[in-house]
């Protein structure tokens, strides 16, 4: 019979609850964020378009924030998808990973009111971090030989660059937005090309390892 340490180390699915919970509430409050436009007293209601299309940053920083988180979720399924088993150190990787999704509503509250270089930076930063320690996560398990058998090298290869992929176009863009923060903006947009791209090559390097 397994000792309760073992036993600890073997279970995974409450890490995985937890994790799914966390990440669930964060895309949740992101829609919050986003406020009713109020028509001034006395004015018609064919303003009300207008004042909607005033919001285009709240809706901007609500999309991609779901869209970015999601791919987290994602990317946080996959790594326990491979993974057998866990000790301490996954335990707190994974905890400061949704620290991090805990804050991004913060983070893209101050994008939706503060559009600016700061606001941009910020949101940036927030969104860089957690994916960076995510990235962690997955080179923690890979190193410590937590990851099931059978993946090859290149597999677990182009998965961390998947990983790091997202991160490094975050901290790009701050370094952009220093210069034109509607160009850090644009930088965003290369998040699509680029995960297609190692998508599909995981794609094809897990069937080959099939």
């Amino acid at each position: 019979m397994n000792s309760p340490a073992g036993r600890e180390i073997d279970e995974t699915d409450r890490l995985v609850a937890l994790s799914d919970g966390v990440i669930a509430i964060a895309i949740t409050l992101l829609v919050l964020e986003i406020s009713v436009p109020t028509v001034p007293a006395g004015s018609s209601l064919s303003f009300l378009p207008e004042l909607v299309a005033e919001q285009w940053h709240e809706f901007v920083g609500y999309a991609l924030s779901f869209l970015v988180v999601g791919l987290y979720w994602i990317l946080h399924r996959r790594v326990f998808v491979h993974v057998e088993r866990h000790d301490r150190g996954v335990l707190w990787l994974n905890l400061f990973f949704l620290l991090l999704v805990a804050f991004v509503p913060y983070g893209t509250n101050l994008f939706i009111n503060y559009p600016n270089q700061f606001g941009i930076t910020f949101y940036a930063g927030v969104l860089a971090l957690t994916g960076l320690c995510l990235a962690l996560l997955w080179g923690y398990v890979s190193r410590e030989d937590l990851l099931e058998e059978g993946l090859t090298s290149r597999t677990v290869l182009i998965q961390e660059a998947r990983f790091l992929a997202s991160p490094l176009v975050f901290i790009l863009s701050m370094g952009v937005a220093v210069v034109d923060p509607s160009l850090a903006i644009l930088t965003w947009t290369l998040l699509i090309p680029i995960n297609a791209v190692l998508q599909s090559r995981l794609l094809e390097s897990l069937e080959r390892s099939a």
